[in-house]
């Protein structure tokens, strides 16, 4: 009798051994170690989105470049149009395309003034998203970000000991400040700096329309890793999920990939006509991350982009999506066709919808 007994415990020891080994080998983390809590549970939560049979891909919006056009009109236009809220909603810590193209101090083109709106959004049940249209540091004036740069120019800019390395630095400073104020309130971020890299229209980027340069591939990389290491190790931002997102429409999409300990989730930006298919996501799923639509929008720009179809594209085609983000205005769902259809599909997952009380909705392993 105490034979089985002892038998029956140890073998349910195993089992239950087993079953937390297997948990524990689902477990996704963030490429920071030191990550917040918050941000640990959200990136594995992120990452088991694909597992789920509904409420699987979460709605995204642009919600403006900070100290040029940022607001919560977005976000309210597609309440509007579909009765729902994006569950991301995104800010520019940049000014991007809006810049100004003569600017004396390079701190100048970055604002923060978003954070209030992001604090708000999260802890109302939506997820924040930060992006950089960074301006460029090698120019005395500090000229747009789609400005182009030699290589001699990108290595000064990764030399700390220079004028245009410090101004990096300082830019990068400013930039932290902002994400600091997330972190001490709690607020995970979707950080995606650097974007579309393998195109030729920002000075991070390509200088021709795909031109392989092997030598801009190592600098990028430099970049991004200087970039993580500052606001990781040095200013000990822990509420960073980060994001790396190549153009849809070029070529190159991983080769500017800063490797798998800088790197949370891949993604793509991509701009639509009529045909949704793309290249790229099998390329991209195979650095096994999670994968999401980062930027999307409309190519002609005539209202007509239709985004149910788009999702029903998804579904066939890029299954592993845990997320996409429109791009504002003529882009927004909104002003297009089949937007309310687009966010009330079972498989959209809205702002109000990610959270379950105080914990987010179930894992699916």
């Amino acid at each position: 009798m105490y034979k089985k007994i002892a038998v029956f415990i140890l073998l349910s020891f195993i089992i239950v051994s087993s079953f937390s080994q297997s948990a524990l080998a689902h477990t996704v983390y963030p490429v920071n170690p030191n990550a917040q809590a918050t941000t640990k549970e959200l990136m594995n939560w992120l990452a088991h989105l694909p597992n789920r049979s509904e409420n699987r891909i979460l709605s995204g919006a642009f919600g403006g470049f900070t100290n040029a056009s940022f607001s919560m009109k977005e976000a309210n236009r597609i309440k509007n149009a579909t009765g729902q809220l994006p569950a991301i909603y995104g800010c520019d810590y940049s000014s991007g395309w809006l810049e100004k193209p003569y600017i004396s101090d390079i701190t100048e083109t970055i604002d923060y003034s978003c954070n209030s709106d992001l604090i708000s959004y999260w802890k109302s049940g939506g997820i924040p998203q930060i992006s950089l249209h960074l301006a460029n540091p090698a120019s005395s004036t500090f000229g747009k970000n789609a400005s182009h740069i030699s290589n001699s120019e990108y290595e000064k800019i990764l030399d700390s000991s220079t004028t245009e390395g410090k101004r990096l630095e300082a830019v990068l400073s400013k930039v932290a400040d902002g994400l600091d104020q997330l972190k001490n309130e709690g607020v995970p971020v979707l950080f995606r700096p650097l974007h579309e890299m393998n195109g030729e229209w920002f000075w991070w980027g390509l200088t021709e329309y795909n031109k392989k340069d092997s030598q801009r591939f190592s600098l990028y990389k430099q970049l991004y890793q200087k970039i993580y290491h500052y606001v990781t190790d040095t200013r000990g931002l822990d509420n960073l999920i980060w994001v790396y997102s190549p153009d849809a429409n070029r070529d190159f999409k991983t080769d500017f990939y800063p490797g798998s300990s800088y790197v949370d989730i891949v993604g793509l930006d991509a701009y639509f006509s009529d045909d949704f298919t793309i290249q790229g996501y099998d390329e991209l799923t195979a650095l096994n991350k999670p994968f999401a639509f980062t930027e999307i929008g409309t190519q002609k720009q005539d209202g007509n982009l239709d985004y149910a179809v788009f999702l029903n594209t998804v579904k066939q085609k890029y299954p592993k999506t845990v997320y996409f983000l429109t791009w504002d205005e003529v882009h927004s769902p909104s002003v297009n066709k089949g937007g309310s259809n687009f966010y009330n599909d079972s498989w959209t997952l809205n702002k109000g919808e990610v959270w379950a009380g105080s914990s987010l909705t179930p894992i699916v392993e």
